[in-house]
Order: C-alpha cells, then sequence, then structure tokens
C-alpha cells in the first residue's frame, strides 16, 4: 500500500509541474499539490491553483500532461484533452454537470469557479472511468470549489483565506475572500471574489482588443456531518460584465445566474456507502458586438443575442463491496432547456441595407425551447485480482432525447438575401421532424500491472459515444454560435446526424525510484461517426465560409509524457511532453487533418526550494503546426502556426504561517506569439489568430487561517 501511495504521489508531482509547497493537514496553501487519499483511481491526480493568480481555471490545465486550452476570450477558456475539447469532454462543478448560457461558449464550465476560489482541479488521466459521468467522451474533468471544513477539536473554530494579485500585462487585479465557521457537525461559509483588467499587450505596448474583463462571483453553504451521514447544500452566483471573446462574433455583455445543489452521503458500514446529489440552474446570457466594436455604426449593423437556460439534474450511486474490490451501481440524469433570440438593428446606409430596412430591427428565434434530456445507469467493478493485478470493468447505458420547437425570423419573400436566406430555412426547418433519441453504450476495461516496485504497467480498452449538441443538430440557419468553434466559418446543423463512438485504447509505463521518475502514456482512438463541418450544397447557404456539421470517420493518436528528477534536498527538476495527430479517415478530398489540434508541446522546470521560500524557471515550447484542416475548395483553410519558446520565472516566500507572498516574470523575453489554439481575430481569418500575452510581471498576497 506504501509503494502504490508513493506511485500516486509521483504521479502527481509530475503532472503539476508548479512551485512545489509543504501542504498543511488543516488549510491548502497556494500552491498546492493534492493526492486525494487510497481511494483515488491511478492516473488521476489534482492540482490546486498557483501563485501567479491565474483567472480562468482553465488555465491550470496546461500544467496536465495531455491537456490544454482553446482559448477564445480572458474568461473564455474551453478545456481540451487529447485532441478533444468542449461538449467532449465532461466536467463536473462541485459535482454537478452544469450547462452552458451561452451557445458559443463564452460560459464554458471552467469558468463558473474563478480560479481564487478554485479548491482543486481533477483530471482523469487515459480513458476516464464510466462512474466519473455521462458521456465521458473525451475524458474526465472535476472541478471543486473552496467550501471550508468542519473543526477538529471541540468548540467552534473559524477559518478561511484572503488572496490579492496584480498582473502587469493588463493592469488587472484580482480579490478573492472565504470565511468559514464550524464545529465538528456544522458549518457555515461564505465567499466572494472580483476581477477585472484591461485589454493585454502583446508586445511593446501593443494590444489585443477586446480583451477586457469584469467579473464577480459569490457562493454561500451549509454543511452537517454526523457519524455515518454527510449533508450540505450550497449556492453560487456567477456575474460577468462587460468582457471581450476577440475570438467570437461578439463580446459578453453579461453573464448573469446560479447554481443551487445539495448532497448527501451514508456511509451504511461494512464497506457500503451510499452517495447522492442533485441540481438546479438557471441563467442568462446577453452578448453585443456594439460593447468593443463598431457595431451599431455605419460600418457594421448593431447585432445582440440574448440567451437563456434552464437545468437540473440527480444522481445516485451505490457502493458496496464484491470479491477482492469495489462494485458501484449508479443512475444519473439531467435536463436542460435552451433559448437564444438574436436581434440585429440596421445601421448601414444604402445600398448595403434597403431604405426599407435601414433603421429597423429584425429578430432571428436562433434556438426555441430546444430540450436535452438524458437518462443514464451504470455498473463498475474495481479491484485486485491478484497481489499484482488489478483490473476496473465498467458498462453505462445513456438514453438522450431531444427536441426543438419552431423557429422565427426572416421573411421568404423580402427582395433583400440575408432577410430571404433566413425565412426560406425557417420554413424548411419548422416542417422537419425534430424530435431525436439517441441509445449509447458505454464499456471500459483497464487493467494494472506492478511488474516490480520500481515499475509500474496499464493496459485501457474503451467504447464511448457521445450525443450531438443542440447546436450540431438544430443550427436552422447559418450562424457562429457553434459552441466556441471560432474558426471564421459559419455553420448550419443537421437534425439527421448520429452520435460518435469511440474505441479507445490506451498503454501507460511508470517508472521510479527515490529520486526519478518517468510516466509516459500512449493513446489511439478510432471514431466512428465524428461530428465535424464540411462543405455545404445545401440551396440556402450562401457565402464560401459556410459548413454543416457532418458525420465521418477519424482516429486521435499520440503520447503524453511526464519525468523528474531530484537533484538534492534544495533542487530538483522536473518536465512534460504532449503529442497529438487528429486525422480523418478516407477523406475524399486528401484533407485528413481535424480542427484545433494542439503541436508538439512540452514543460520543463528546474526549482529550488529553502525553508520558507522557493523560486522557479521554466521554459514552455509549442512546436511548428503545419497539421491544420483544409476544406474542398481550399477557400477557409485552417491557418498554420510558427513555434515558439518562452521563459518564466516564479518565486514565492513565507514570511510567517499562513502567510504567502507571490511573485514573478510571464514570458521574460516579451515574445510575440500565436497560441494554435487560439481562434481568429474577430472571427475573421483574415485577420490572423489572437495574439498571445506579452511580458507580465505579477505579484500576489495570500493570507490562511
Amino acid at each position: 500500500m506504501e509503494r502504490v501511495l508513493k506511485t500516486k504521489i509521483y504521479l502527481a508531482v509530475a503532472s503539476v509541474l508548479v512551485i512545489p509547497l509543504q501542504v498543511s493537514a488543516k488549510h491548502e496553501q497556494l500552491p498546492v499539490i493534492v493526492v486525494e487519499g487510497r481511494a483515488m483511481r491511478a492516473g488521476t491526480f489534482a492540482t490546486a491553483p498557483d501563485s501567479s493568480g491565474l483567472k480562468d481555471t482553465a488555465s491550470l490545465l496546461k500544467r496536465v500532461p495531455g491537456a490544454n486550452v482553446n482559448r477564445n476570450g480572458p474568461l473564455t477558456g474551453i478545456a481540451t484533452y487529447r485532441g478533444m475539447y468542449g461538449n467532449r469532454i465532461n466536467i463536473s462543478v462541485d459535482g454537478t454537470n452544469m450547462k452552458e448560457v451561452g451557445p458559443n461558449s463564452m460560459d464554458p464550465p471552467l469558468s463558473h469557479i474563478p480560479a481564487p476560489l478554485t479548491g482543486s482541479l481533477t483530471v482523469h488521466r487515459g480513458i476516464a472511468p464510466v462512474s466519473s459521468g455521462i458521456e465521458s467522451f473525451g475524458g474526465s474533468i472535476h472541478v471543486k470549489s473552496k467550501k471550508g471544513g468542519f473543526a477538529e477539536g471541540d468548540g467552534i473554530e473559524t477559518s478561511g483565506n484572503a488572496s490579492m494579485g496584480y498582473s502587469s500585462v493588463e493592469d488587472g487585479y484580482y480579490g478573492s475572500l472565504l470565511g468559514s465557521v464550524a464545529n465538528q457537525n456544522h458549518k457555515l461559509y461564505l465567499s466572494g471574489s472580483k476581477e477585472q483588467g484591461r485589454d493585454y499587450r502583446i508586445k511593446n505596448n501593443q494590444k489585443e482588443v477586446p480583451t477586457q474583463y469584469d467579473r464577480e462571483a459569490f457562493t454561500a453553504g451549509y454543511g452537517y456531518q454526523g457519524e455515518d451521514h454527510e449533508f450540505a447544500i450550497n449556492y453560487s452566483n456567477n456575474n460577468t460584465g462587460h468582457t471581450g471573446t476577440p475570438a467570437l462574433p461578439m463580446d459578453i455583455d453579461y453573464v448573469r445566474g446560479g447554481l443551487y445543489d445539495a448532497n448527501y452521503s451514508w456511509d451504511i458500514g461494512d464497506g457500503y456507502q451510499l452517495k447522492t446529489n442533485i441540481f438546479y440552474q438557471k441563467m442568462r446570457h446577453q452578448m453585443s458586438n456594439g460593447l468593443f466594436r463598431d457595431g451599431g455604426t455605419a460600418a457594421r449593423d448593431l447585432v445582440t443575442n440574448y440567451t437563456r437556460v434552464e437545468a437540473g439534474g440527480i444522481d445516485l450511486a451505490l457502493i458496496l463491496p464484491l470479491f477482492d474490490g469495489d462494485l458501484t451501481v449508479g443512475v444519473n440524469g439531467d435536463q436542460s432547456n435552451h433559448d437564444a433570440l438574436i436581434s440585429r438593428t440596421f445601421t448601414r446606409p444604402a445600398p448595403a441595407v434597403p431604405s426599407m430596412l435601414s433603421g429597423n430591427t429584425v429578430q432571428v428565434n436562433a434556438f426555441n425551447d430546444v430540450e436535452r434530456d438524458r437518462y443514464s445507469f451504470f455498473t463498475e467493478w474495481q479491484g485486485n485480482i491478484s497481489e499484482y493485478l488489478s483490473l476496473e470493468l465498467g458498462a453505462r447505458y445513456t438514453h438522450t432525447w431531444m427536441n426543438a420547437g419552431d423557429v422565427s425570423g426572416g421573411n421568404p419573400n423580402v427582395n433583400f438575401p440575408l432577410v430571404r436566406r433566413v425565412g426560406k430555412d425557417r420554413v424548411t426547418f419548422n416542417a422537419e421532424n425534430r424530435k431525436r433519441n439517441f441509445n449509447e453504450v458505454d464499456l471500459t476495461a483497464i487493467f494494472r500491472y506492478a511488474l516490480s516496485d520500481q515499475l509500474d504497467v496499464e493496459v485501457g480498452f474503451g467504447r464511448k459515444n457521445r450525443t450531438p449538441t443542440y447546436q450540431e443538430l438544430y443550427l436552422f440557419t447559418q450562424l457562429s454560435a457553434v459552441g466556441g468553434l471560432a474558426d471564421g466559418n459559419t455553420y448550419l446543423g443537421d437534425i439527421e446526424l448520429e452520435h460518435e463512438t469511440a474505441y479507445q485504447f490506451d498503454l501507460a509505463f511508470d517508472w521510479h525510484n527515490e529520486n526519478a521518475y518517468v510516466a509516459p502514456r500512449f493513446f489511439y482512438h478510432y471514431v466512428d461517426d465524428y461530428i465535424q463541418g464540411l462543405r455545404t450544397t445545401r440551396a440556402q447557404a450562401a457565402g464560401n465560409n459556410v459548413l454543416e456539421f457532418s458525420n465521418i470517420k477519424a482516429q486521435l493518436f499520440g503520447v503524453d509524457l511526464e519525468a523528474g528528477y531530484t537533484i538534492n534536498d534544495n533542487w530538483r527538476v522536473d518536465t512534460s511532453l504532449n503529442y497529438v495527430r487528429g486525422m480523418r479517415i478516407n477523406s475524399a478530398t486528401n484533407d485528413d487533418d481535424l480542427y484545433r489540434i494542439a503541436p508538439l508541446n512540452g514543460r520543463t522546470q528546474l526549482t529550488y526550494k529553502q525553508s520558507g521560500w522557493m523560486g522557479a524557471i521554466e521554459g514552455v515550447f509549442y512546436a511548428d503546426q503545419g497539421d491544420v484542416i483544409g476544406y474542398r475548395d481550399g477557400v477557409g483553410n485552417e491557418q498554420k502556426t510558427k513555434g515558439y519558446m518562452l521563459l518564466n520565472l516564479r518565486g514565492q516566500y513565507e514570511p510567517y504561517k499562513g502567510v504567502t507572498i507571490g511573485t514573478g516574470i510571464e514570458n521574460v523575453l516579451d515574445s510575440k506569439h500565436y497560441d494554435h489554439l487560439g481562434g481568429y481575430q474577430l472571427h475573421n481569418r483574415a485577420n490572423g489568430r489572437v495574439a498571445s500575452q506579452g511580458r507580465n510581471i505579477y505579484a500576489t498576497l495570500g493570507y490562511n487561517w
């Protein structure tokens, strides 16, 4: 058992690649490495925010082997893992599967908890277990917010943490405060944060516009624990103000709303446990091209989009001992409703707009009463087959039902192309049967064998499924509300799409001794009915950059590696390397690359630590990316990107117990570079990709009590 736990600690340390720090058993420090006890699945680790004052929890993924971020704005980081992104990844926030209120993923799940209030970010490396959630097609990520803890002794105890920070690259600041009061059985907590910044600088005081941000968050909750029972009820509220999304056609006017959740666990005894969770979510969102752009002028019509989501769900799992392991059986279900109303005011003069439309506002009900219901049950067993061999077996069945109401907008009889096209698309869409039913079966089998005290091997097989999103099915006219693809194209949905099915293989090695570790993981995924945009011949589509969501065959393969060496009591070095290749199979046009695949990349960090303080030098590299998606006529191909290298310096000092001071310089050489996973400036390929941040000098102050 001691050897297994040590192995997991090695995995966690190697994966995080942040400045190490001693961890208090009672309160977390920043940064911190969290190892989640003996029940933690091998190949799984968790990490909390580091001392750089990250705004977006998704930014932590860049420290995780195999993971990355599709960045569409300062608060709009979309998770990606081994080439899969967005809705292909199962993401839970405090145990709930939060739904995006924005149809273009302006509020991805990881944006709902600001980094200062994030307690941990847990990633299942390799093939995710079926128990990790519905549709873990591209992996599973779990975020937990800080909620305080119960008292360890008699009487009432208070605890909490406060942090603040400043970053020079966007003149940004953040502040957060968490306080809790508790005894051994009850606890109450409150937390809040505020973040604000201007457009960030690229190089030599050039700015990337629009990248300003403004967000407030608030959480509150109550918890109870008895001898065998634990119960909690929580509320979280997100209020994002005017925030730029430079890779999308519009920016965030506001994202408002909250999440109510409650969970209960019962330790029945003799290894039996019962766990439940329920949630309810209600949010509103408005976006506009008139906040930081020229929408509403003679150069561009004013466009706004008002969207809503209302959702809820329940999870129930029973864990019981079976043979030399644990059997988990459970049910999951959630339901969501989505609406989107686009308003366009014609402000351009003739001849761009007919006089009869000039000054008028037309509306398009892009998504009306869209409903997506998922019902799922699973069973999973994990345990020991022998002293050196363990096994995990899982199966899940999911039924998804989807429907959409009639849409409105446009006029097929008006002699103006835009209004006429929308009107004809509306008539066609409303005449179709929009009800869809999907039945999916997920299977996993993972074998782990200890070849020696220093070498472990893991072999995994999986079959995973993903139902099309409501955008992929019900986008009735060409729009860019496509889950944050940010590729400069507009899309059409296809009601007849099939669900995606992936056949997955994973091979991992973990070699370690007292001073070093090397842990490579190789993977291959064959995906039947992979959903991707293709050129369309639908009569109403206009322009060369219109794609239609379609089913194809695809494969993704690669390796992610982590390694490290402890030089002595003060010095250590850690490194990671990631490579993924995404390809279309049997392409009719010889364009066999998939969209938005990160190039070969890696990190190396040298860390020095001595009582109370530490420092680190971090090098980051990304290679050229020339394997980019192309289309039938060569128009609108994804742009290639050049490689780059970054140098980061970080330091932290603890003058008193509980007080931490962090500082550092990111992108020391002020390199101008472009992240291949970033979208195109103002959603237009002609403008090139959104540039990444230039040199950033930051400072943070934290206090835990």
